[in-house]
């Protein structure tokens, strides 16, 4: 078994093949990188959002075993080698055997239905809204103090960029609608407490589709909200989560447990935390972290 890791650029792909070093122009390239790759190689390359797509998608359609892996897994792992140097071909060299050392405990990578995907750029795009709607609100404030007759040039455009948001969800739940199972995913995930719409979507867009996760353990890894514990020597143990997933989708998880902390079961579990001393905010988490397990089985187990 042959292990292949690739480092992935905007326009350019660097492939450690063995002790040979190939590059390849992304995404002209694939076809000539899946030319070179022997049968049965398996190949890594870390998430780099569209970037990197093609690439995982033809090598899958291929026939390759391929890995999609966490940037900050391949980081840890360079650092407890010890190494310092940093460029695209050491990178490839590192994610080959970085896959080498931890593949079976990974999961391998599964295409997203196109829907789902399609319906994930749309709600990732409506996200960029959000923040750049802060950003132009905070400079309508200091409009105030540099030219205040001003203000009404500019004023609309907070309302634009909503108007333009809630377009952006309502073409992305049309995407949805027009696949039957996503449109069945879509909506169990509304049966749980604090989940709207809008959550869905973001479930949706930052999870792609949750069959491909084993376990509501799995998945719940994912989100970044499983918890780990530390413990050294004579110091006890402190547990936190890991963090290790989308923001945004552990944020829509913590946002939906202010409403399930009110109804059970997720209200007595919030109880029994907080009987046994736990910061509000702890429980809070362990709710979200149970609603994400949750959703993994609404969705999962009710085909």
């Amino acid at each position: 078994m042959q292990f292949v890791g690739v480092d992935v650029s905007a326009k350019r792909l660097d492939v450690a093949l063995g002790d040979n070093l190939l590059t390849f122009p992304n995404p002209e390239g694939i076809p000539d990188l899946i030319a070179a790759l022997p049968s049965g190689a398996v190949v890594g390359l870390e998430a780099t959002g569209v970037y990197g797509r093609p690439l995982a998608f033809a090598l899958h359609r291929a026939g390759f075993r391929v890995y999609v892996l966490n940037p900050f897994a391949v980081k840890s792992y360079a650092r407890s080698l010890l190494l310092r140097s940093k460029t695209d071909r050491a990178d490839a060299r590192l994610i080959a055997r970085y896959l080498a050392d931890r593949y079976p405990d990974l999961p391998p990578y599964e295409p997203a239905p196109e829907v789902i995907y399609q319906a994930g750029l749309l709600v990732r795009f409506a996200r960029g809204l959000v923040v750049q709607r802060v950003a132009v609100l905070n400079r309508l404030h200091a409009w105030q103090y540099a030219w205040p007759q001003g203000l009404e040039v500019v004023a609309h455009v907070p309302r634009t960029l909503d108007d333009l948001r809630d377009n952006l969800e309502a073409l992305a739940v049309d995407f949805l609608r027009s696949d039957p199972e996503a449109w069945r995913q879509f909506r169990a995930l509304q049966t749980l407490p604090g989940i709207g719409p809008s959550s869905a979507l973001t479930i949706l867009a930052y999870s792609g589709d949750l069959r491909r996760f084993k376990s509501a353990r799995a998945y719940a890894a994912f989100t970044g909200l499983a918890p780990v514990v530390h413990q050294s020597g004579v110091l006890p143990e402190a547990g936190r989560i890991s963090r290790a997933g989308p923001a945004p989708l552990r944020a829509t998880y913590w946002l939906a447990s202010l409403r399930a902390v009110k109804v059970e079961p997720y209200a007595s579990l919030y109880a029994r935390l907080l009987e046994a001393g736990k910061p509000p905010q702890v429980a809070r988490v362990a709710v979200a972290h149970r609603l994400a397990r949750a959703a993994w089985a609404v969705v999962v187990r009710s085909v």
